[in-house]
């Protein structure tokens, strides 16, 4: 379990704020995610979680233990990828894999089986004995995420671990969070890629200038609200724009009638009774839901 209590980091001589007291938690068995504009702050919190860099004020909980006055043992429970993962320049992958082994003292035989397992499961088995630095961008990020996973850590700190992945890469990600998931590991996932949330996240924490702005839960981000609702009909007139006008704003696309409003599923039954009792045949009809993405731009846009 993940608990940041009142996190604060300045940099410059304190004059940049870059996470302005924030607190929240990652239970054990739960994804949560992570999102905001670059420089909201994003990274700045997952360096301070694992302890890569000292928060300014605030303290951090890795499975009760403090990241700052117990670093050594707190993070023996944390996976860690960064948002731009590098390697030594001329050192193979596994052997890399083995070197990290060593940190948590797994005997060598038990380091290379954990090691080749675990580039099985990212699908690098076959690159095994390559420079882990000359994979592409996408490799390198299955890679670091194999080698976060070398003892087997309670928490999960992820930071853009889908960036540079092509959409095969990314549904094995989502794939392994989610057995990770399964397994009771805590996980921190800091992404761009909103609409991958939707469908992974539990909770979605939304952050802007080192604050945050907002948190959905799962359901939340399921109810958004509706954008509009989409007909078609065996044929588009004016007696039909003018019929729908009284439900919201209407707009006609080729064969298609876009009502936008505030509307819910009882507007939708209303709709399809009006249209029906006017002699018109819908083929289809649909409610238009706002997506996360929608939800994160029209909030940001209201904090700006």
């Amino acid at each position: 379990m993940i608990i940041i209590e009142n996190l604060r980091k300045t940099y410059n001589h304190k004059s940049k704020i870059a996470v302005d007291g924030i607190s929240f938690s990652v239970n054990n068995g739960e994804i949560l995610g992570l999102v905001g504009l670059n420089g909201a702050g994003k990274t700045t919190t997952i360096n301070a979680s694992c302890g890569v860099i000292l928060p300014s004020g605030g303290r951090i909980l890795i499975d009760d233990m403090e990241i700052v006055e117990e670093k050594a043992k707190a993070s023996q429970e944390i996976g860690w990828v960064s948002e731009n993962p590098n390697f030594e320049p001329n050192t193979k992958a596994i052997h890399l894999m083995l070197y990290y082994a060593g940190f948590y003292k797994i005997p060598r035989k038990e380091a290379f089986n954990r090691s080749m397992d675990l580039l099985r499961t990212v699908g690098l088995e076959e690159d095994a004995y390559r420079p882990a630095s000359a994979y592409s961008q996408g490799m390198k990020k299955r890679f670091a995420l194999a080698s976060a996973m070398i003892s087997n850590p309670r928490n999960l700190l992820l930071d853009e671990i889908l960036n540079g992945l092509d959409p095969s890469g990314i549904n094995l990600i989502k794939k392994l969070i989610l057995e990770w998931k399964k397994q009771g590991k805590a996980i921190l996932l800091s992404t761009h890629l909103l609409g991958v949330l939707e469908n992974l996240a539990d909770r979605v924490i939304i952050m802007h200038h080192g604050k945050i702005i907002k948190t959905l839960t799962n359901d939340e981000m399921k109810s958004l609200g509706s954008t509009g609702i989409r007909i078609r009909a065996d044929h588009v007139d004016k007696s039909l724009e003018m019929l729908l006008s009284k439900y919201g704003t209407v707009r006609i696309d080729g064969q298609n009638v876009i009502v936008n409003g505030d509307l819910n599923e009882k507007d939708m039954e209303n709709i399809s009774s009006d249209i029906s009792s006017h002699g018109y045949r819908i083929s289809h009809l649909d409610l238009e839901k706002k997506s996360l993405e929608e939800y994160f731009l029209t909030l940001i846009g209201e904090a700006l």
